[in-house]
């Protein structure tokens, strides 16, 4: 039998009342059962624990855009990888997928790609990993670029890489220049592209659609499918007053369509940027103005404050904000991207201070991402008239492009992001402190009645590190890679604690 086939029979186990009494099986505490958001604007899982979903984005199923002919702008997510990410506490993969590969053909979604898809969402689930969908875009298409030496950018302006996201039937540019004259989506051929979607210009809108649907209906009912992040980071030339109406739309026929067919997951909904000017404002998908069921969505804000963002707000503002945010329109917060891209001093400060504030909030993200490879559009520059790779490209794992060479993982970046944190934590997560440089952590949480499994991630061995517990027993630890899963039992209603010492 298949290991994947084996695998989709265990998990269907799981879930499937017992078969000698007919009553359900207690649900497995470790197990990746179904998510929702609370009444307190929290991820918790099907027992009521708080959820901290924190892990990676991975871009191994993309299609990108190849700007060098000899470097590949995607490299596979093999077995190594799926234990290294376990190994360093990853709960969460945002699991990049593109409609180019999803409908290359119009009105035929791929079945083939949604196996692959599928494939690794199970991989993913036999290393304790949820998935998140992430239906990718970036300058809307991979198929829209200037071809060098063929088109002559006007004084000002200047070539375009291509990026990634909807097929070729579908990017409809009306054969203007792909010269940009700012970022990545400021060219007349993207601006064009995006005001066609959003218009449904030859139906193309309601195709994408019907493309999410087939994936909802592959997935729904799939737990270790934590959620779908429907759209990222949408643009598009009109200001926010034409946008949001527009956007609108899209989100109601998105969320009522993925509902009908069955699939109760997260619905991760990012912010539209107006005019591909960030600083002309965000239009935030509001269901408080939208005529859906609120029941699971989620506020997916990218936080690049202090890294790439120059609004000139903090990381720790961006982070307020955000929660405000979704306090105000009642859904949950999960970050789904954030990155730094230097092992400076400086840098490494900065990302300190974002895990600080993670912690502080008891959020979870996505960092961005495991591995780009040197053929990625994010690693290309135009240099003499060609698109070559920078000489090292520093993400979760380093490579070095020059030489072809992967320098492996990008240890000062693991420490951050492996820390300790708590999988999953009965009743509310009160306080979450977590030092990456010592392995101290602290969780203390609060209940309302006993007997729910506390499960933490700490990256430290016990020789080295002492565990202590209040208000909890049975404690036990599994070793997984360099560090350990603890689980204990809350005793009684009220306050507990589990703390990681060095010795």
């Amino acid at each position: 039998m298949p290991a994947t086939l084996l695998l989709s029979l265990l998990l269907a186990c799981k879930a499937d009342p017992s078969p000698d009494t007919g009553d359900p099986s207690p649900v497995d505490p470790r197990a990746l059962s179904a998510l929702s958001v609370s009444s307190d604007h929290r991820i918790v899982d099907a027992l009521d624990r708080e959820v901290l979903l924190r892990g990676v984005n991975l871009t191994s199923l993309g299609e990108y855009w190849q700007g060098h002919p000899e470097l590949p702008p995607t490299q596979p997510t093999t077995e190594e990888d799926w234990a290294a990410l376990q190994a360093h506490g990853v709960r969460v993969v945002r699991l990049v997928v593109h409609w180019s590969r999803l409908e290359p053909t119009r009105g035929e979604v791929d079945g083939a790609y949604l196996d692959e898809i599928d494939a690794h969402v199970q991989a993913a689930a036999a290393h304790g990993i949820y998935t998140v969908i992430d239906m990718h875009q970036d300058a809307f298409s991979a198929f829209i670029w200037t071809p060098l030496g063929e088109e002559e950018c006007p004084k000002g302006s200047s070539p375009a890489k291509g990026w990634d996201g909807a097929p070729q039937w579908a990017t409809l540019t009306d054969g203007l220049s792909t010269c940009i004259t700012g970022d990545r989506n400021s060219s007349p051929a993207v601006i064009a592209a995006w005001d066609h979607f959003y218009d449904d210009t030859d139906g193309i809108r309601g195709r994408f659609v019907a493309t999410w649907l087939a994936v909802a209906e592959r997935f729904a009912g799939r737990s270790e499918v934590a959620g779908f992040d429907l759209l990222n980071e949408p643009e598009t030339s009109r200001p926010s007053s034409e946008l949001t109406p527009l956007y609108d739309a899209l989100l109601v026929e998105l969320i009522t369509g993925i509902r009908a067919t069955g699939a109760e997951q997260l619905l991760i909904l990012e912010p539209a940027i107006p005019a591909g000017d960030r600083s002309n404002g965000l239009v935030f998908a509001d269901p408080s103005r939208l005529p859906v069921d609120p029941t699971n969505l989620v506020n997916g804000t990218h936080n690049y404050a202090e890294s790439i963002d120059a609004t000139g707000l903090s990381l720790e503002t961006t982070n307020d904000l955000m929660w405000a945010q979704a306090e105000s329109q009642g859904t949950g917060y999960w970050v789904g991207e954030y990155g730094f891209w230097s092992t400076d001093p400086a840098v490494l400060e900065v990302a300190t201070r974002y895990a600080l504030d993670e912690d502080e909030h008891a959020q979870g993200g996505a960092w961005w991402q495991w591995r780009q490879p040197c053929g990625d559009p994010h690693s290309l520059e135009l240099v003499d008239g060609a698109w070559q790779p920078t000489d090292t490209v520093v993400h979760l794992n380093t490579l070095d492009c020059v030489n072809g060479v992967d320098l492996g993982p990008t240890d000062p970046f693991l420490a951050i992001l492996g820390r300790g944190y708590p999988h999953a934590a009965p009743g509310r997560i009160r306080r979450l402190e977590s030092d990456p440089a010592t392995g101290r952590l602290r969780v203390e949480g609060e209940v309302e009645e006993a007997g729910g499994t506390l499960v933490v991630w700490t990256p430290t061995s016990g020789e080295a590190h002492e565990t202590w517990t209040e208000g909890l027993e049975g404690l036990a630890e599994e070793v997984v890679g360099q560090g350990r899963i603890l689980t204990a039992t809350v005793a009684a209603a009220g306050d507990y604690a589990l703390g990681v010492d060095p010795r």
